[in-house]
């Protein structure tokens, strides 16, 4: 086993080295701010790789080595706990809108009531949001602005069109759809943990999903709620062997965002683990069963990107023409992480100095402070975090912070469940860990909810 962690470890060494190389040979603008950066970055990242891979590698050929926790709760336990969550996540929404009207009042002098200013108030038609509500109204078209609403995948959107036959209207679809789901995600987050943890524990792995910085996004008509419920499930399902119907809701994710894909890489742990424990005790005839359902269930996580694409070439003619519309309209691309690092930190330098705060509070400073406190939590948590979890961050980290006009990277960091695993995990010796990252995370989030709210350009 350790032979196989240092040849990986070398491998994921030397992939590291030709990217610096490759990166180092095509920037042609430099500055000490953003090189240093950069190489933190990259550093801090080799270093959590290289402590995940033995973990890794040691639960999937150790499969003994950890063992889900017996969760057979009574009816009535399991209930009460539920609708503990319930009520819980219903208060928070509630204290949720009050704070953003109190930020709104603030800002425009008290002029309006919560409900009268409810849509201006988040900012609905200033993001995302009225993409996906004119998906769901019209479909996608090919002409006009709405022709770039391609790049948006369509579940979303399909839940909504099913919702509104019973608001009647898309706006009140879209936000039923999001809350809806986030009552299911803070159940499933909690099921989930049970898997592992303790029932207190557990509890506050719900905590820390829902008071993550940008974690006010479930509240509103996007796909973050939806996505996080079906990663959710799909783990749950996984984890508790009903491969088939863990991959599906994957498949969903992926038709959801497109990183819902990379749920392939923990469910690819899962199944490596359930083999390497059946190799040695089934007959061939079983093991050779048990693999031909781990390939057919883990071919099928893709199924939701292929439909995607096929949505695009039955309305554009061209499967991949989202990614041209992303690289034309929104000069968006695939390029190094830590190469976004370098461009942010020159910007926040750059806004800082022009005296652009509104940039330099709304995009830039939190986009910094979302990708190093994510890598600080994935390093610290290296070798406690569940190491199919701790695969998975790695491919999201790298997938999600990649564009070359990152703009939204506290938003797609709200949805990567594992951090509310890790923030448990490392605030759970000592009480006063976890009151100082449940106020750093609340303080956070009220910040970013009040610089939402004044209209600064938060995506």
């Amino acid at each position: 086993m350790k032979k196989v962690s240092t040849a990986i470890s070398a491998l994921f060494i030397l992939v590291m080295i030709i990217a610096v190389w490759v990166w180092a040979v095509s920037v042609h603008t430099w500055t000490l701010a953003g090189t240093l950066a950069s190489l933190l970055c990259l550093a801090l990242f080799i270093w959590t790789g290289l402590r995940a891979i033995p973990a890794i590698t040691g639960y999937i050929m150790s499969p003994g080595a950890l063992r889900t926790l017996n969760t057979d709760d009574s009816p009535e336990e399991r209930q009460r706990i539920w609708w503990k969550i319930v009520l819980w996540v219903i208060f928070s929404r509630v204290l949720l809108i009050l704070a953003a009207y109190v930020f709104w009042v603030l800002r425009e002098g008290g002029s309006g009531s919560l409900f009268s200013r409810f849509i201006e108030m988040w900012h609905i038609r200033g993001i995302d949001a009225m993409s996906y509500l004119g998906i769901a109204e019209r479909w996608y078209v090919t002409e006009g602005d709405p022709r770039f609403h391609i790049v948006f995948l369509p579940f979303f959107p399909v839940m909504i069109k099913l919702a509104q036959f019973f608001t009647g209207n898309y706006m009140a679809a879209g936000f039923a759809v999001a809350n809806l789901c986030t009552l299911a995600a803070a159940l499933f987050a909690y099921e989930l943990a049970r898997l592992d943890m303790g029932r207190r524990h557990a509890l506050r792995v719900v905590k820390y999903i829902f008071i993550f910085p940008s974690a006010f996004f479930f509240f509103l008509p996007m796909t973050e709620a939806l996505f996080l419920l079906l990663s959710l499930m799909a783990l749950y399902f996984v984890r508790k062997k009903r491969w088939l119907l863990g991959c599906l809701c994957a498949a969903l994710a992926g038709f959801t965002r497109s990183p819902g894909i990379l749920l392939a890489v923990p469910i690819a742990v899962e199944f490596a683990r359930e083999l390497a424990a059946g190799y040695r005790s089934m007959d061939r005839k079983a093991f050779t069963n048990k693999l031909i359902l781990a390939m057919v269930s883990l071919v099928s996580v893709s199924f939701g990107l292929l439909a995607y694409l096929y949505i695009n070439y039955n309305v554009t003619g061209n499967a991949f023409q989202f990614s041209i519309y992303q690289r034309e309209h929104w000069s968006q691309r695939f390029y190094f992480f830590f190469d976004t690092v370098r461009y942010q930190i020159e910007y926040a330098v750059n806004t800082f100095k022009d005296a652009d705060y509104r940039s330099f509070l709304g995009l830039w400073l939190p986009n910094l402070s979302a990708i190093f406190l994510v890598l600080f939590m994935m390093l610290r948590s290296a070798k406690k975090l569940n190491p199919a979890y701790m695969a998975y961050m790695i491919a999201y980290f790298v997938y999600v912070v990649a564009p070359t006009w990152l703009l939204s990277a506290p938003r797609y960091f709200a949805v990567a469940f594992p951090l509310a695993f890790a923030a448990v995990l490392l605030t759970e010796d000592k009480r006063w860990k976890d009151i100082l990252l449940t106020t750093l995370f609340i303080a956070g989030g009220l910040l970013y909810l009040a610089v939402f709210v004044s209209g600064y350009p938060v995506y």
